[in-house]
């Protein structure tokens, strides 16, 4: 089952949410301020965070990397800011999606079923020395477990997702930063890649020259 924690200090909004989410089979665990929240996102692992943009006390950048530097666990915004500034902002920071209130509870389901596709069955991969597990986003190099981030994670999916064919840059861009210019994260894509080669092994990842990457195999 899907385990989501969910950082809303609405408590009637956190409870519309929780209780459909529930009923759509996901394990929800409510927090409604920022440390309790922090203390069971270090604690326990979930599959997911949803994280109010306007929690009082403390603004949200630093909520999230507080989070991401102990977990790396992907962030589902939940705001009612809708700026083209303030998007780039939370993909920079972090935020693999962000969805703004009001919303039809249908749509907030989407987005999680869409961004947490990858754990949809359950998939271990063995490659040389490298054994990964999808399901659990767990990767052993020699028997010792490596750190993956967010984004690495989400390229490497992507790649594998798409074998069959070459991901352009564009591809991997939209994909993982959702940004609506690509000038900026162009060179970021290339520092990604060049981490996950020398975590995992420069043979999995293939650059195709002028259009972007594949997965070996």
């Amino acid at each position: 089952m899907t385990k989501i924690l969910l950082v809303e200090d609405n408590r009637e909004i956190s409870q519309n949410i929780a209780d459909y989410l529930r009923l759509e089979n996901f394990e929800v665990t409510q927090a409604f301020d920022w440390e309790v929240g922090l203390d069971l996102a270090k604690s326990k692992k979930f599959d997911l965070l949803l994280l109010d943009l306007m929690l009082p006390e403390i603004d949200w950048i630093t909520i999230a990397r507080k989070l991401n530097w102990r977990v790396e666990t992907p962030i589902i915004m939940i705001t009612a800011k809708d700026s083209i500034n303030q998007k780039l902002e939370w993909f920079e920071n972090w935020a693999i999606d962000y969805i703004v209130k009001p919303f039809d509870l249908r749509e907030l389901e989407a987005r999680i079923k869409a961004n947490l596709k990858i754990n949809s069955s359950s998939n271990k991969l063995t490659f040389w020395d490298l054994e990964i597990d999808l399901d659990k986003r767990e990767f052993l190099k020699s028997w010792e477990k490596i750190k993956i981030t967010t984004k690495e994670f989400l390229i490497f999916s992507y790649l594998l997702e798409n074998k069959s064919r070459v991901c352009t840059r564009t591809d991997l861009i939209e994909f993982v930063w959702w940004a609506d210019s690509l000038f900026n994260d162009d060179s970021k894509l290339d520092v990604y890649i060049s981490n996950l080669r020398r975590k995992l092994d420069k043979k999995l990842i293939e650059t195709v020259k002028w259009v972007g990457y594949s997965f070996w195999g």
